[in-house]
């Protein structure tokens, strides 16, 4: 007989290993995991409902986004932030987030003009209240720009440095640059409205400037140490 193929477009399955993993990246991010904490099999399979497989599994991915580090029967830990890879990774961020807007302006619909700016009103909002959930609201930024990019190596790329940065910039919020970023997002806003696609360059050094101002606050103040 024929297999029955159910609804024509059924929700996909998630594995349990991913669910475990986005709720532990969480976990990690908001300060529920802290930097050094050891992680305990036994713990998490009472915190997560979940067997040990995709626990581990999970733990894995997580040592590939370099936020677990693990020595065999020794220990498993959420990694301690230094200065040199919060700089490299931010750095390194920034350039993805350029380079996924340049690829993603010319391809925006006249619909996603509108869907960009309401995620840019919602960031500057936060960014004006100094919330720190504007980190994640200017990752939404880049989050819609890397899905208009038709690349999705480059989408997968940055999750793994998107993921170190919202985890170590948590210490360093005292010296973010507030007014700036703002300049920022207000500048990519303009250019997404207009289809100026050429005033993306000049915003991007601007906030890269900035970033380096950021950084150099940081170290001064030694919140990450070296």
């Amino acid at each position: 007989m024929p297999v029955p193929t159910g609804p024509d477009n059924p929700a996909p399955r998630r594995l349990l290993r991913d669910v475990v993993f986005e709720k532990m990246i969480e976990a990690i991010q908001d300060g529920t995991l802290q930097a050094g904490e050891r992680l305990n099999d036994d713990e998490l399979v009472a915190w997560l409902g979940v067997s040990r497989t995709p626990i581990r599994e999970a733990i894995a991915k997580l040592v590939d986004y370099g936020l677990v580090e693990m020595e065999a029967n020794r220990y498993t830990r959420i990694v301690r932030p230094t200065f040199e890879m919060y700089q490299h990774a931010i750095q390194m961020l920034g350039g993805f987030h350029e380079l996924s807007a340049r690829w993603a302006f010319p391809r925006f619909t006249d619909t996603d003009v509108n869907d960009y700016l309401r995620l840019c009103d919602d960031a500057l909002a936060r960014l004006e209240a100094r919330e720190s959930s504007a980190i994640r609201a200017l990752g939404a930024l880049t989050d819609f720009t890397l899905e208009r990019t038709g690349n999705p190596l480059l989408k997968q790329l940055e999750a793994t440095l998107n993921a170190r940065v919202v985890f170590m910039i948590q210490a360093a919020l005292d010296e973010f640059r507030w007014v700036e970023t703002i300049e920022y997002v207000q500048r990519l806003r303009h250019a997404a409205e207009t289809r100026d696609h050429a005033a993306i360059i000049p915003a991007f050094e601007a906030f890269q400037e900035a970033t380096e101002r950021h950084l150099e606050a940081v170290h001064a103040v030694g919140v990450i140490p070296d």
